[in-house]
Protein backbone atom coordinates (compact mmCIF):
# COMPACT_ATOMS: atom_id res chain seq x y z
CA UNK A 1 0.00 0.00 0.00
CA UNK A 2 1.17 3.41 -0.64
CA UNK A 3 0.44 6.29 1.81
CA UNK A 4 0.53 9.67 1.48
CA UNK A 5 0.98 11.88 4.76
CA UNK A 6 2.10 15.37 6.14
CA UNK A 7 1.10 18.90 5.30
CA UNK A 8 0.44 20.44 2.03
CA UNK A 9 3.82 22.47 2.16
CA UNK A 10 5.77 19.04 2.72
CA UNK A 11 3.88 15.77 1.18
CA UNK A 12 5.93 12.44 1.58
CA UNK A 13 5.17 8.63 0.68
CA UNK A 14 5.09 5.76 2.28
CA UNK A 15 4.96 2.62 0.79
CA UNK A 16 4.43 -0.90 3.06
CA UNK A 17 4.64 -3.77 1.22
CA UNK A 18 3.18 -6.44 3.09
CA UNK A 19 5.07 -9.51 3.44
CA UNK A 20 3.75 -13.52 4.82
CA UNK A 21 5.58 -13.44 7.68
CA UNK A 22 6.76 -9.69 9.07
CA UNK A 23 7.92 -8.56 12.29
CA UNK A 24 7.84 -4.98 14.17
CA UNK A 25 10.52 -4.17 16.65
CA UNK A 26 8.20 -1.85 18.65
CA UNK A 27 8.49 0.66 21.56
CA UNK A 28 4.98 1.73 22.48
CA UNK A 29 5.78 5.03 21.08
CA UNK A 30 4.00 6.84 18.22
CA UNK A 31 6.53 5.94 15.25
CA UNK A 32 5.65 1.94 15.86
CA UNK A 33 2.48 2.35 16.97
CA UNK A 34 1.48 4.32 13.73
CA UNK A 35 3.40 1.75 12.06
CA UNK A 36 2.19 -1.14 13.80
CA UNK A 37 -1.04 -0.03 12.19
CA UNK A 38 0.09 -0.07 8.33
CA UNK A 39 0.63 -3.73 8.94
CA UNK A 40 -1.19 -7.01 8.69
CA UNK A 41 -1.00 -9.26 11.91
CA UNK A 42 2.75 -8.69 12.52
CA UNK A 43 4.82 -10.67 15.35
CA UNK A 44 5.47 -7.83 17.70
CA UNK A 45 8.80 -7.53 19.51
CA UNK A 46 10.37 -5.56 22.11
CA UNK A 47 13.53 -4.66 23.02
CA UNK A 48 13.85 -5.45 27.36
CA UNK A 49 16.18 -1.97 28.06
CA UNK A 50 18.33 -2.57 31.39
CA UNK A 51 16.77 1.41 31.69
CA UNK A 52 13.09 0.14 31.26
CA UNK A 53 12.76 3.04 28.96
CA UNK A 54 10.21 0.67 26.83
CA UNK A 55 8.40 -1.77 27.98
CA UNK A 56 6.31 -4.75 26.99
CA UNK A 57 3.47 -4.12 28.78
CA UNK A 58 2.66 -0.68 26.89
CA UNK A 59 3.61 -2.12 23.75
CA UNK A 60 0.48 -4.72 24.84
CA UNK A 61 -1.98 -2.22 25.73
CA UNK A 62 -1.42 -0.38 22.42
CA UNK A 63 -1.95 -3.75 20.26
CA UNK A 64 -3.97 -6.07 21.97
CA UNK A 65 -1.64 -8.96 21.05
CA UNK A 66 1.03 -11.29 22.43
CA UNK A 67 4.50 -9.63 22.42
CA UNK A 68 8.27 -11.39 22.26
CA UNK A 69 10.81 -9.13 24.86
CA UNK A 70 14.25 -9.63 23.35
CA UNK A 71 16.55 -8.70 26.36
CA UNK A 72 18.89 -5.99 24.53
CA UNK A 73 22.25 -7.08 23.03
CA UNK A 74 24.01 -4.33 23.76
CA UNK A 75 23.41 -0.45 26.11
CA UNK A 76 25.01 1.40 23.41
CA UNK A 77 22.73 3.58 21.61
CA UNK A 78 23.87 3.25 18.20
CA UNK A 79 23.99 0.01 18.08
CA UNK A 80 21.00 -1.34 20.07
CA UNK A 81 18.31 -1.56 17.50
CA UNK A 82 20.76 -3.19 14.76
CA UNK A 83 22.08 -5.93 16.65
CA UNK A 84 18.82 -6.91 18.81
CA UNK A 85 17.51 -6.93 15.06
CA UNK A 86 20.49 -9.27 13.60
CA UNK A 87 19.52 -11.45 17.15
CA UNK A 88 15.60 -11.53 16.21
CA UNK A 89 16.13 -12.36 12.26
CA UNK A 90 19.11 -14.80 13.68
CA UNK A 91 15.78 -16.88 15.80
CA UNK A 92 12.89 -15.87 13.91
CA UNK A 93 12.25 -17.14 10.62
CA UNK A 94 10.67 -13.61 8.99
CA UNK A 95 10.69 -12.05 5.74
CA UNK A 96 10.99 -8.90 6.93
CA UNK A 97 11.17 -6.83 9.91
CA UNK A 98 10.02 -3.16 10.70
CA UNK A 99 10.64 -0.32 12.82
CA UNK A 100 9.80 3.10 13.10
CA UNK A 101 12.78 5.28 13.40
CA UNK A 102 12.02 8.37 11.91
CA UNK A 103 14.48 11.39 10.51
CA UNK A 104 14.86 14.11 13.27
CA UNK A 105 13.95 17.89 12.82
CA UNK A 106 16.79 20.16 11.06
CA UNK A 107 18.78 21.52 13.46
CA UNK A 108 19.85 24.57 10.77
CA UNK A 109 15.95 25.60 11.38
CA UNK A 110 15.68 24.40 14.96
CA UNK A 111 18.84 24.34 16.91
CA UNK A 112 16.98 23.42 20.32
CA UNK A 113 17.30 19.74 19.33
CA UNK A 114 20.70 20.12 19.33
CA UNK A 115 21.21 18.76 23.11
CA UNK A 116 23.13 16.01 24.04
CA UNK A 117 19.99 14.22 24.97
CA UNK A 118 19.12 13.90 21.02
CA UNK A 119 19.49 10.51 19.91
CA UNK A 120 21.54 8.81 17.22
CA UNK A 121 19.01 7.97 14.25
CA UNK A 122 20.68 6.28 10.77
CA UNK A 123 20.21 7.63 7.62
CA UNK A 124 19.59 4.52 6.20
CA UNK A 125 19.24 0.74 6.45
CA UNK A 126 21.75 -1.71 4.49
CA UNK A 127 19.81 -4.76 5.64
CA UNK A 128 17.24 -6.80 2.87
CA UNK A 129 15.36 -7.94 5.67
CA UNK A 130 15.07 -4.62 7.74
CA UNK A 131 12.31 -2.07 7.12
CA UNK A 132 12.55 1.57 8.10
CA UNK A 133 9.82 3.28 5.74
CA UNK A 134 9.30 6.09 7.75
CA UNK A 135 13.08 6.63 7.89
CA UNK A 136 12.21 9.66 5.62
CA UNK A 137 10.00 11.02 7.59
CA UNK A 138 9.73 14.15 10.42
CA UNK A 139 7.39 13.57 12.95
CA UNK A 140 4.90 15.35 11.56
CA UNK A 141 4.33 13.25 8.80
CA UNK A 142 3.78 10.22 11.54
CA UNK A 143 1.37 12.11 13.14
CA UNK A 144 -0.45 13.05 10.37
CA UNK A 145 -0.31 9.54 8.83
CA UNK A 146 -1.76 8.45 12.57
CA UNK A 147 -4.89 11.39 12.20
CA UNK A 148 -5.57 9.76 8.97
CA UNK A 149 -6.21 5.91 10.21
CA UNK A 150 -8.28 7.60 13.60
CA UNK A 151 -5.51 6.19 15.81
CA UNK A 152 -5.37 7.61 19.43
CA UNK A 153 -2.20 8.75 19.47
CA UNK A 154 -2.73 9.92 23.14
CA UNK A 155 -2.32 6.18 24.38
CA UNK A 156 1.28 6.56 22.96
CA UNK A 157 4.05 7.28 25.15
CA UNK A 158 7.42 8.32 24.00
CA UNK A 159 9.00 10.56 27.31
CA UNK A 160 12.74 9.35 28.12
CA UNK A 161 11.98 10.47 31.53
CA UNK A 162 8.75 9.30 32.51
CA UNK A 163 7.03 5.89 32.65
CA UNK A 164 2.95 6.79 32.73
CA UNK A 165 3.28 10.66 31.22
CA UNK A 166 4.84 12.80 29.01
CA UNK A 167 7.17 14.97 30.84
CA UNK A 168 7.05 17.79 27.86
CA UNK A 169 11.23 18.71 28.75
CA UNK A 170 12.91 15.65 27.63
CA UNK A 171 14.22 15.07 23.80
CA UNK A 172 11.23 13.16 22.79
CA UNK A 173 9.17 15.34 24.34
CA UNK A 174 9.67 17.95 22.43
CA UNK A 175 9.91 16.32 19.32
CA UNK A 176 6.34 15.12 19.43
CA UNK A 177 5.12 18.77 20.39
CA UNK A 178 7.03 19.94 17.34
CA UNK A 179 5.50 17.26 15.56
CA UNK A 180 2.03 18.52 16.69
CA UNK A 181 2.70 22.63 16.43
CA UNK A 182 4.03 21.73 12.32
CA UNK A 183 1.13 19.52 11.27
CA UNK A 184 -1.20 21.41 12.85
CA UNK A 185 -0.11 25.29 11.84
Amino acid sequence: MIYLCGPEWDRRIVEIIQQPKTGIIMSGGLDSYVLYSLLSNPLVFNIRREDKFDNASRVRELVSQDVIEIDEVTTNHWERVQLTSDKILKTYDLDVLYYGINHTPPLEYFPEFDIPSKPGRPWRIDHPKIKAPFLHLYKYHIIDLGMQLNLDLDKTLSCLTQLDTHCGKCWQCMERQWGYNEICR
